[in-house]
């Protein structure tokens, strides 16, 4: 009886080793490649940029020197002429500075004076020492009457104070913006485009613009109208100034909104095109892997086109339409 069983577990085991070996046999081998079918799609390279809403016309105000704000003359919204002032620096210290500047040069040129009249017994050098004290007498109160005459904001164009950020006994800060005069209601599009951007974007191509304070929805054409000659460099990042004019004009619109905005630089449509990660570079040339099976695959040059946004790149020449292309190894 014991033999039987015996006998019995050794036909079962045999057999399933068997099927196993014959599963195994039979099953398609696991792929090696992760592969993607070559299509045709439309590439775009597009500068993206924030920016925000000016008035085409204005003027940002800062203090050229650094003090105590004593008067601040204009309120927002107030209308203002050009050379109007704005705001001023207390003063009272450069002004305590001139009264000594010009004592001392009073001084001066009466020990000038003195050293001409007994030039015979003196010499040249005595003679030109009092001069050249005299001169810098002079110079000191240039100085200080030009900083007296800098503590002062002066709006240089006719328009209307927009923006004001600055009260009286603060402390005012060189270059930083305490306001703003607007000229005209026509409201424009303003961005800081790095400079490896820059190049790429040129006078009448067509933008589109989101802002934050309206849904994504709302969708506003604008066109490239001006791009400052020189640079812009903030914290070490260099960028240029560019304007957009905007086709829509909507009520909903304010000065000071931010805004996001898009310019389509260059476009290939109906194109084949690659995702980048199929792509090697080597030696100056590109190549990509064909594999039709996901077993086995063969190197291929190509020759690229534009790159996109979209993660994908054109190709020219090397490759055909449902080709498909090794994207990556299977872990």
């Amino acid at each position: 009886m014991k033999k039987k069983s015996k006998i019995v577990w050794i036909v079962i085991l045999t057999a399933a080793v068997a099927g196993s070996v014959a599963w195994f046999s039979t099953r398609p081998p696991k792929a090696l490649y992760e592969t993607e079918k070559v299509s045709r799609a439309t590439v775009a390279q597009t500068v993206s940029v924030t920016g925000e809403l000016v008035p085409k016309t204005y003027a940002d105000l800062s203090f050229s020197g650094m003090g105590t704000v004593g008067k601040v003359l204009v309120s927002r919204g107030d209308t203002v002429n050009a050379g109007q002032t704005i705001a001023t620096l207390d003063t009272s210290v450069l002004r305590s500075q001139l009264a000594d500047a010009n004592i001392s040069l009073a001084i001066a040129v009466e020990n000038e004076k003195l050293a001409r009249r007994n030039r015979r017994i003196l010499k040249k050098e005595e003679v030109a020492a009092k001069k050249l004290a005299t001169e810098q007498a002079r110079q000191q109160i240039r100085i200080i009457a030009t900083q007296i005459a800098e503590s002062a904001v002066v709006s240089p164009i006719d328009g209307i104070v927009t923006k004001l950020d600055v009260r009286e006994g603060e402390t005012a800060a060189v270059g930083s913006v305490i306001g703003r005069i607007s000229r005209g209601k026509e409201l424009i599009l303003e961005a800081r485009v790095p400079e490896a951007d820059v190049v790429k974007l040129k006078t009448g191509m067509s933008s589109s613009a989101t802002f934050d304070a309206l849904t994504k929805d709302d969708i506003f054409h604008a066109t490239v109208y001006e791009i400052e000659p020189s640079s812009t460099v903030v914290q070490d990042v260099v960028s240029y100034v560019t304007r957009f004019s905007l086709t829509d004009v909507d009520p909903r619109l304010r000065e000071g909104m931010s805004a996001t905005i898009d310019t389509v630089t260059a476009k290939s449509e109906n194109v084949l095109a690659v995702p980048f990660r199929a792509v090697t570079r080597e030696g100056g040339k590109a190549f990509v892997d064909l594999s039709s099976d996901g077993l086995a695959s063969e190197r291929h040059e190509v020759v690229l086109g534009l790159e996109g946004d979209e993660g994908m790149i054109e190709v020219k020449s090397g490759l055909s339409e449902g080709d498909s292309v090794v994207t990556a190894k299977v872990k």
